[in-house]
C-alpha cells in the first residue's frame, strides 16, 4: 500500500502518555491527545487550561470529542505493527546449516527434533519411552529441574511450578493448571496496572510542571538579570554624571582662578613698571647738583606710594578643601554599599541562605498581648519586650493567661505560613514556641504546645517531653510555621541554619506564639527577649 510508509509511530504518539493515541482528541491549536490524558491534565491545572505543548491560555475548557480520523489511523498502526511482529520458529538442535524446523521436543532430551531425527524416538527401545510435545523454544524452562519431567501446574500457597512429581508435595495446597494460574494472575495485575498508569499519569503532569517550572525560573532569570543590568548601568551612570558635573563645576572654578590670576598678574606688572619709573626719576633728582632746579623739580614728581605691595594676591579656594573632605567621606560609604551589594550577590548562591530567605517572605508583625502575660514577666511600652522581675504584679484573672513565665502574642493562626524573629541575646535560658489555643496555660509540658527550650548551650524539645536535639548558642532565633504541612522549623538567623523541625503536628485549631524568658538562675539572663524586626542579612 503507499499510504504504509507514511504512517509514522512518533505522528501517532500522545505527548503526555507518550504511547499510540486511545481516544485521540484535538485542541483548538491544533494538538493531539488523548482525552483522558488531557482532560487528567486540565483537572490538575484549574481554573486555567492551557495546551500542554504550546502552553495557549483557552478562556473556557474546550468540550473534547474524538477525532475519528486520527483514531482509525492509530487503530491501523497498531494492526500494522502486530502483523509485521516476526513469527518466530523452533528449529532442530541436531541439524547443521541449513537447520530445518523441528516438529518435535522431547522432554528427557531437552532438545528439538525434525522429522530425520526424531525418527530413533520412534524405533529405539529407550528413546521411545521419553516425553514428546509440540516444539518449544527455552524448553529447559518448561521442565522441573529435579523430576525432569514437564511443568504442568502451579501451586498459588507458594508460588511455585509443580510436575506431576512434585504435587505430592503440595497435595494439601491449592493448585492451578498454569491456564487457570495465569488468568487469576493477570487479572490480579489489572489493579497494579492500573495504578502504574496513574502513576505514570501523575510523573507526566510532573514532567509537564518541571518543564513549565524550568520555563518559569529561565524567564524569572532573565528578568532578574535584565534588571539587575538596568539598575547598574543606570548607578553607573548617575556616578558618571555626578563625575562629569564635578569637572566640569572645577573646571569653571579653575577658569575664574585664572582669570583672576590673569588680572593680578598684570596689575603687579604695571605696579613693578611704575615704581621702575620712579625709581628712574628719583636717581636722575638725586643726581642733580644745581639747588635752584632741584627744587623746581621736586615738587612736580608725583612719588608712588611707598609702602610696598598691595595686599592683592591669589586667594585659596576653600571650596576645592571642601570638595576634597566631601569626597573623602562619601568613598567609604560608597564602598560600604558596594562590600554590601557583593555580600548580597555571594549569599544569593548560598543555599542556606536561600532557604531562610525564602521562609522570611512569610514573616508578620507580632506584639505581646498584656492580658496573656505571667504576673512576673515585665513588658516594654511597645510591646516587643519581655523580661523577668521578681516584682509579682497585681493582674485580673483570665482564662488567657499563662503562668511559668509565659506571655502570648497577640495574634493566633489558623492556616497559611508564617514567619517571625526573636532575639535572646547572650540570655542562657529561654523558651519559644507555639501552643494551640485551648492548651491550659498553668501545666507543662503539655501536649499541643510544640516549643524550643535553650539552657547553657543545649537545645531541648519542650511539649510532651524533654528531648536533647542540638548543641551550641544563638542570639536571634527564626520561627516559620506551615500550618497546613504541620511544620514548625527554627532557625539561627546568623548562621541560616535550621536547629531543629517538629513535623507532622497535626495542628486541629488555632496556634498562638508563646515566649518565656525564664527567672534569673544564671547571671546574664536579664537579658529580655525582643520580637525584632525581619531581615535578610545579619553581621
Amino acid at each position: 500500500m503507499a499510504s504504509v510508509p507514511l504512517l509514522s509511530e512518533d505522528q501517532l504518539l500522545c505527548p503526555i502518555c507518550l504511547g499510540v493515541f486511545e481516544k485521540p482528541v484535538s485542541t483548538p491549536c491544533g494538538h493531539n491527545f488523548c482525552m483522558s490524558c488531557l482532560s487528567s491534565y486540565w483537572d490538575s491545572s484549574a481554573p486555567v487550561c492551557f495546551c500542554p505543548v504550546c502552553k495557549e491560555n483557552f478562556s473556557i475548557r474546550p468540550q473534547l470529542r474524538v477525532n475519528t480520523f486520527i483514531s482509525g489511523l492509530s487503530q491501523c498502526f497498531s494492526s500494522l505493527q502486530l502483523r509485521q511482529e516476526p513469527q518466530t520458529s523452533v528449529l532442530c538442535d541436531v541439524c547443521t546449516a541449513p537447520q530445518q524446523d523441528a516438529l518435535m521436543s522431547c522432554v528427557e532430551c531437552l532438545s528439538s527434533f525434525c522429522s530425520s531425527h526424531l525418527e530413533p524416538h520412534h524405533r529405539v527401545t529407550g528413546l521411545r519411552r521419553h516425553t514428546l510435545i509440540p516444539p518449544v523454544t527455552s524448553l529447559q524452562d518448561r521442565v522441573c529441574p529435579q523430576h525432569h519431567q514437564l511443568l504442568h501446574s502451579y501451586c498459588t500457597e507458594e508460588g511455585a511450578l509443580l510436575c506431576v512429581s512434585c504435587e505430592g508435595a503440595h497435595s494439601k495446597h491449592r493448585t492451578l493448571s498454569l491456564e487457570q494460574a495465569c488468568k487469576e494472575l493477570k487479572d490480579q495485575l489489572e489493579p497494579d496496572e492500573a495504578k502504574i498508569t496513574s502513576l505514570i499519569q501523575v510523573n507526566v503532569l510532573r514532567v509537564c510542571s518541571i518543564r513549565e517550572t524550568k520555563t518559569q525560573r529561565q524567564e524569572e532569570t532573565r528578568r532578574v538579570i535584565t534588571q539587575s543590568e538596568e539598575v547598574l548601568q543606570d548607578v553607573l551612570k548617575k556616578v558618571q554624571k555626578s563625575h562629569k558635573d564635578l569637572v566640569q563645576k572645577m573646571e569653571e572654578k579653575q577658569q575664574q582662578a585664572d582669570s583672576e590670576a590673569e588680572a593680578l598678574f598684570e596689575e603687579t606688572e604695571q605696579e613693578i613698571a611704575d615704581l621702575t619709573d620712579t625709581q628712574t626719576k628719583l636717581q636722575e633728582l638725586k643726581e642733580t647738583e644745581d639747588p635752584l632746579i632741584f627744587l623746581q623739580k621736586h615738587p612736580n614728581m608725583s612719588l608712588v606710594s611707598l609702602n610696598g605691595p598691595s595686599n592683592l594676591g591669589l586667594r585659596e579656594d576653600e571650596e576645592l578643601e571642601e570638595m576634597r573632605e566631601t569626597l573623602k567621606s562619601c568613598t567609604p560609604q560608597f564602598q560600604m554599599l558596594l562590600k554590601k551589594l557583593e555580600r548580597e550577590m555571594s549569599l544569593f548562591f548560598d543555599k542556606k541562605w536561600c532557604a531562610l530567605r525564602r521562609v522570611q517572605r512569610h514573616a508578620v508583625d507580632l506584639k505581646l498581648d498584656p492580658e496573656t502575660a505571667d504576673p512576673h514577666l515585665l513588658l516594654s511600652a511597645d510591646l516587643k519586650q519581655v523580661s523577668f522581675t521578681r516584682h509579682v504584679k497585681e493582674v485580673p484573672k483570665n482564662n488567657k493567661r499563662f503562668s511559668y513565665w509565659f506571655v502570648g502574642a497577640d495574634r493566633c493562626f489558623s492556616s497559611g505560613r508564617f514567619y517571625f524573629e526573636v532575639s535572646v541575646g547572650q540570655k542562657e535560658e529561654w523558651i519559644l514556641g507555639l501552643i494551640e489555643e485551648s492548651v491550659p496555660r498553668n501545666k507543662y509540658p503539655v501536649s499541643g504546645l510544640w516549643a524550643l527550650y535553650f539552657r547553657v548551650d543545649k537545645f531541648y524539645t519542650y511539649g510532651n517531653e524533654e528531648v536533647l536535639v542540638a548543641r551550641g548558642k544563638v542570639e536571634r532565633v527564626g520561627v516559620f510555621v506551615d500550618y497546613d504541612k504541620g511544620l514548625i522549623s527554627f532557625y539561627d538567623v546568623k548562621t541560616a541554619t535550621c536547629i531543629y523541625s517538629f513535623n507532622h503536628c497535626g495542628f486541629m485549631e488555632e496556634i498562638c506564639p508563646c515566649l518565656c524568658p525564664c527567672d534569673l538562675e544564671f547571671p546574664t539572663n536579664w537579658v529580655p527577649m525582643i520580637i525584632v524586626p525581619v531581615g535578610q542579612i545579619h553581621d
